[in-house]
């Protein structure tokens, strides 16, 4: 196994775009720090709640999501809310990702996003992006530094896809059991306040 650069194998962008709305900008659909932060992968199915901003074409080309890459949380509050990541699993035409994140774009013949992603939801990269981030007391950021410094240890490509799908499978799993609990959730307070009203 060898230990490479993010930065050797992949490009990493800082994006800048904020969620306001412009005269004569491009409107666009914005991927925002929460989006990432909550979201294993990001999918077609949560286009239509992405917020609604504007942006120059020259950000649209730079910060536009494409299925294959990797979103990152780049500064907080908290250094545990840092370096927080999620896979771009579809590709989209007017979805581009927004302030306090970094886009992270594999070289394809090297480095799996999917096993990125994996990657860096371990303790391995808690730790580095924890030890990596300045500022202090009112919010911690990522530099570019860092992050293109953060070392990846590089598996051969089927190795590495095949660890993504695992991960994305458990993932799927863990979603889509936390949506049955909400759902149960949801139908005991109904069927409480059901009894409730029948009681009185």
């Amino acid at each position: 196994m060898t230990i490479y650069k993010l930065g050797e194998i992949a490009t990493v962008e800082i994006s800048g775009v904020d969620k306001k709305i412009k005269d004569g900008e491009i409107p666009v659909k914005l991927c925002n720090f929460v989006d990432v932060y909550y979201n294993w992968a990001i999918t077609s199915d949560l286009e239509q709640k992405f917020m609604e901003a504007t942006a120059r074409p020259n950000e649209i080309e730079r910060f536009k999501l494409k299925r294959g890459q990797v979103a990152l949380t780049k500064d907080s509050e908290t250094r545990f809310d840092i370096g927080i990541a999620t896979y771009i699993a579809d590709d989209f035409d007017n979805v581009i990702l927004g302030y306090h994140n970094a886009l992270i774009t594999p070289n394809s013949e090297k480095l799996s996003g999917k096993y990125l992603n994996a990657l860096l939801h371990t303790d391995y990269a808690r730790t580095y992006f924890a030890n990596n981030a300045s500022g202090s007391g009112q919010r911690y950021a990522l530099s570019i530094d860092a992050l293109n410094n953060f070392p990846v240890p590089l598996l051969p490509l089927a190795e590495q896809e095949r660890i993504g799908d695992i991960f994305s499978s458990i993932d799927q799993k863990i979603a889509l059991n936390r949506a049955i609990n909400d759902n149960l959730l949801t139908l005991d307070h109904s069927l409480i306040r059901a009894t409730d009203r029948l009681a009185v």
